[in-house]
């Protein structure tokens, strides 16, 4: 019994004074609504249909994680054919990341792209976050 106890009295001490580990996560928004949670353990792209979207029509990115950037600028790219970095918007690192929809399939058929494939970046990121389809 004595080794129980002192098995457990470890395992409670360890976590009081272990640090909680989180990872980055995001959430894409289609005008003010939620359409995708993600981690960095999620793969799964979103599909737009190109006859609903709207000239207003507007996508939102809330990128949260335990060490955000408070100087310098944050985010979104895509990359053309040959790797080039295609930046959707640029914003302080305070402000929220928003593209509108009609940029994006303009920049799609004007780069003649195939795939959607967004990055975001920040002062101490450049992470790829998600796959956009539009049919």
């Amino acid at each position: 019994m004595n080794l129980f106890t002192l098995i457990l009295a470890t395992a409670i001490n360890t976590n009081l004074y272990s640090k909680a580990d989180t990872i980055d996560y995001w959430h894409v928004k289609y005008n003010d609504k939620t359409i995708a949670e993600y981690t960095a353990f999620d793969k799964a792209p979103i599909t737009i249909k190109k006859q609903d979207i709207k000239d207003s029509d507007i996508l939102t990115v809330e990128y949260g994680n335990d060490t955000p950037c408070y100087d310098g600028n944050k985010g979104l790219y895509i990359l053309s054919g040959n790797g080039k970095k295609i930046f959707l918007t640029t914003v302080g690192a305070t402000e929220p990341l928003k593209v509108y929809l009609n940029y994006v399939i303009a920049t799609k058929s004007y780069y003649h792209l195939k795939n959607l494939v967004f990055y975001y970046f920040d002062c101490r990121r450049n992470n790829l976050i998600f796959h956009l389809k539009i049919e």
